[in-house]
């Protein structure tokens, strides 16, 4: 059994339940041990980075010194937001041993920070170290026939020499998790358009602008829901989305899940297990696609016609 550090981040013990219930499901049946961080704090997401440069490097240090703890050699985590400024943090501090040792003062009853864990998303986990085979081993429901937006946000692939996975612009590792499990991955061109992160709150207006955008594109791809790996992100095009059709007097209704939903739904857990009530908008209509079979586009007919007719002349 693999072993891994997890840092939740502070949604998953809350907003985004689900998705931490399903993550946990998953790593189940991918014979993973998570060890979640005894005792971890808040990473400073998205504050504590415009105030102070010592509270912005000693929130993510604590924690980061408290996984090397554990001694497993890689820290998952949850939330898009956390892993940003934890592996950006780490970054900062490796570069700058000086800097390292004046913040590690801050935090020095936890320890000394040696800076020896590994840091990835859950999705990058999944994909680099789960692997796609594996994943599709563990698949005993296909979830052929449903058509899903594949949606990364704006920090799980950037900074490029920060996160070091996928393309910055137009990521796949999502799409091909999707489509190991049967799924069929839409072109999508907004894959890592902002949704406006934590103007939620303070400016609705600028995410109902820019999440509109998101599910427009979504929506016109032909998916029948977008699928997510940030719990701010889900928020954003969930919950908002009502407000988003009122004011642009356009009925989008497209269900915005985990991937870590789709994955445990594929594996064969029940769809009581994943939580679906917490979504606001409801999933049954796009669930209900799953088995259903999806007519080639007639491009690609053509195209198989002509090389079929190409290799008998041959």
């Amino acid at each position: 059994m693999n072993k891994l550090t997890y840092f939740p981040g502070c949604s998953a013990h809350g907003t985004s339940e689900e998705f931490d219930h399903t993550l946990k499901l998953v790593m189940q049946t991918l014979d993973v041990q998570m060890e979640e961080i005894p005792d971890w704090n808040c990473c400073g997401a998205t504050s504590a980075h415009v105030m102070t440069e010592n509270l912005a490097l000693a929130l993510p240090m604590r924690n980061l010194v408290l996984a090397e703890r554990l001694e497993n050699k890689t820290m998952g985590i949850a939330c898009a937001s956390c892993y940003s400024r934890m592996k950006g943090t780490k970054k900062h501090l490796d570069e700058n041993p000086e800097l390292a040792r004046r913040i590690n003062t801050t935090v020095i009853d936890e320890g000394e920070y040696k800076g020896t864990i590994d840091i990835k998303s859950m999705l990058q986990y999944c994909y680099e170290e789960i692997g796609l085979e594996t994943i599709k081993s563990k698949v005993t429901k296909s979830l052929s026939g449903l058509k899903v937006a594949c949606y990364y946000g704006c920090l799980l692939t950037r900074p490029k020499d920060i996160t070091l996975f996928d393309s910055p612009e137009y990521p796949m590792s999502m799409d091909l998790l999707m489509e190991a499990l049967g799924a069929k991955a839409m072109e999508f061109d907004f894959k890592t358009e902002c949704c406006g992160a934590s103007f939620s709150i303070s400016n609705t207006e600028v995410v109902e602008s820019l999440s509109g955008k998101i599910l427009e594109v979504a929506k016109e791809s032909g998916a029948h829901l977008i699928v997510v790996a940030c719990p701010l992100c889900q928020s954003n095009l969930d919950m908002r989305q009502p407000d988003i059709e009122k004011h642009t007097g356009r009925k989008f209704d497209l269900p915005v899940m985990y991937f870590t939903q789709l994955m445990a739904l594929a594996f064969g857990y029940p769809e009581k297990e994943l939580k679906l009530p917490k979504h606001i908008v409801s999933v049954e209509a796009a669930l209900k696609h799953i088995g259903e079979a999806i007519p080639e586009p007639e491009k690609v007919k053509k195209i198989k016609k002509a090389v079929e007719a190409e290799s008998e002349v041959e």
